[in-house]
């Protein structure tokens, strides 16, 4: 589980490396002096009652206790938001249910407008029109994520003075399409915008949404201060950092060489990056295997794909299998660009979901599995290999870190049991990839 927490700690601190320094340099960067330090970054991923325990061959967790647990962080979250502050300052009751049962009687854009802990978010959106009517507007609800003044403060006066679109894109990114009230986000993974991402097809860029005791963060990095700030289009969420729309999937992983140093030299050994460039993608979903996941391959296998000409072949494949081309799946929602009739779909609170993928191994397919247990969302790929860090939102799709490297499972068979056990024979990874290489 620590190995998770440092996983969601590096996503986080470079995704708020990016937002601290604007824009498109930003992730070449080092984050602040004010960014937090992986000590402080939480994120549900790091909560020890996932839901996968429940379903363990080695040592089935007890329901009593797994139930008990997820009662007390609710409890415990439901406090926190209770606690906050600011709602006053805006000049808005809360939403009913927390402060009290009042409505708001003025839009999002007036109340951030007249509080003194948004003025330079403020002032951002007073020299967009587009983005005040938005604001303004009564045609639909929305959600504001707002970053505080102070949030502001880490941004070098000499900083790069980013383009007016670039700007307004930011924005649009901070405002959710929808209302989620801190009740409804304690149940949500990711949430749309109002940024329309034209690598996802045109589809809303998400928000991503992680609760556990230290409280509820954005995108891994930015804290919700003050919730619950209600409007008469909407509700108000006072963030501590900036929300910045994230780079490209694989910029993202370039990042962390010391989770993914072994998926990186893949790509140099295949010449992938070459590969990928010349396929035209709107949207995708990319299954990342951590660097633990390889070794679960064995040193035989690995030995193979890694230092023969012959065995480059084979990890060439694998790559590709990994990656779901034109369809974007979040743990919460479908961006299917493949299907001219249902481009988006938002996943209900059905207990489970089941996918057949395409990828890019020819016709092979990749199944994904999503569970749902009392609010809690499990993905598995294959029937065996985990999603340990989910939704990690990029420009062009989403990443989703797994535990064991996907491969495409024996003729006629979903999964094997070996797979779970670990290691895989040459002979036996040879002939799941024959008809790709």
């Amino acid at each position: 589980m620590a190995k998770l927490a440092a996983i969601g700690a590096a996503l986080s601190l470079a995704a708020f490396a990016r937002a601290l320094v604007l824009p498109e340099a930003a992730v070449n960067q080092a984050p602040l002096g004010g960014a937090r330090g992986p000590d402080e970054v939480t994120a549900l991923d790091n909560v020890m009652f996932a839901p996968h325990h429940l379903d363990d061959d080695d040592g089935r967790a007890d329901s009593e206790s797994f139930f008990d647990a997820v009662s007390a962080i609710r409890g415990h979250i439901h406090e926190d938001f209770g606690g906050l502050g600011y709602a006053g300052d805006f000049g808005s009751p809360a939403i009913p249910g927390h402060h009290n049962d009042d409505s708001g009687s003025s839009t999002i854009y007036e109340l951030i407008s007249k509080s003194k802990f948004t003025t330079k978010f403020a002032k951002l959106v007073n020299d967009h029109p587009s983005v005040v009517d938005l604001l303004n507007s009564t045609d639909a609800n929305y959600t504001l994520f707002v970053p505080i003044d102070k949030a502001f403060e880490d941004i070098p006066e000499d900083h790069q003075k980013p383009s007016k679109e670039f700007i307004e894109k930011a924005l649009l990114y901070h405002i959710g399409l929808g209302e989620y009230p801190a009740r409804k986000i304690l149940h949500t993974y990711t949430l749309p915008t109002a940024y329309d991402e034209d690598l996802l097809g045109g589809e809303p860029q998400r928000l991503r949404t992680s609760v556990n005791l230290g409280g509820v963060k954005i995108n891994f990095y930015s804290k919700v201060v003050a919730a619950d700030i209600a409007a008469k289009n909407g509700v108000i969420h006072a963030v501590n950092n900036i929300l910045v729309p994230p780079p490209f999937i694989g910029r993202i992983i370039t990042l962390f060489p010391d989770r993914f140093s072994t998926l990186l030299l893949a790509y140099e050994k295949t010449d992938f990056v070459k590969f990928i460039h010349g396929v035209h993608l709107k949207g995708s979903t990319v299954f990342v295997p951590t660097n633990e996941a390889f070794s679960w391959l064995g040193p035989k296998a690995n030995a193979f794909l890694f230092n023969t000409d012959k065995g480059h072949k084979y990890l060439k494949a694998i790559l590709k299998y990994n990656i779901v081309p034109n369809a974007t799946l979040y743990t919460d929602a479908f961006y299917d660009e493949r299907d001219s009739k249902q481009h988006k779909s938002e996943l209900g609170e059905r207990s489970s979901e089941h996918y057949d993928l395409p990828t890019l191994l020819g016709d092979a397919h990749i199944s994904v599995d999503i569970a749902r247990v009392f609010g809690f969302a499990s993905m598995k790929v294959n029937g065996f290999s985990r999603v340990v860090v989910p939704n990690g939102i990029g420009k062009n799709g989403v990443i989703q870190v797994v535990n064991r490297v996907p491969l495409p499972p024996h003729k006629g068979h979903r999964h094997h049991h070996s797979e779970e056990a670990g290691g895989i024979e040459i002979k036996d990874l040879m002939n799941r990839l024959k008809d790709y290489v």
